[in-house]
């Protein structure tokens, strides 16, 4: 993977280059997922600094809206997270089948071993999510 930020007088371009094999297998949800990191470096710049650029009637920005939280609020909510949920659970279920440990996964976690055993024993003890089965392209 190669991360490219250029600098522009108005704009700054991220390019984001992954071999091809990577995107095959994530195939037309690429697009999606761009859109939704899109959205997050929106929301974090919303954030640091109240306004938004993206009203092409203010280019030179405007102050966040109630409408701009909301939308960045749904997407981030009903978009991003349940799809980052299922890619951490199955990553999870994958680290135990093959025989990771609680102590590593505790390590990949940051997290107390504990914590990385329940959150290991709940993902194991169920059937694998809608958005696990999505991660996994319904290879769980």
């Amino acid at each position: 993977m190669a991360i490219q930020i250029t600098k522009q007088e108005q704009t700054t371009q991220v390019t984001l280059t992954i071999p091809s094999a990577e995107a095959d297998a994530i195939g037309a949800e690429l697009h999606l997922l761009a859109d939704e990191l899109d959205t997050v470096l929106w929301a974090l710049a919303l954030l640091r600094t109240g306004h938004t650029h993206r009203d092409k009637s203010a280019p030179e920005g405007r102050p966040a809206t109630l409408g701009d939280l909301t939308t960045a609020i749904t997407d981030l909510e009903h978009r991003l997270t349940p799809r980052l949920q299922g890619i951490r659970d199955a990553l999870i279920r994958q680290h135990a089948a093959q025989g990771g440990s609680y102590g590593a996964l505790a390590t990949a976690m940051d997290a107390p071993r504990s914590t990385a055993q329940r959150r290991r024993d709940a993902v194991t003890g169920r059937w694998p999510s809608t958005w696990e089965t999505w991660a996994t392209g319904s290879r769980a």
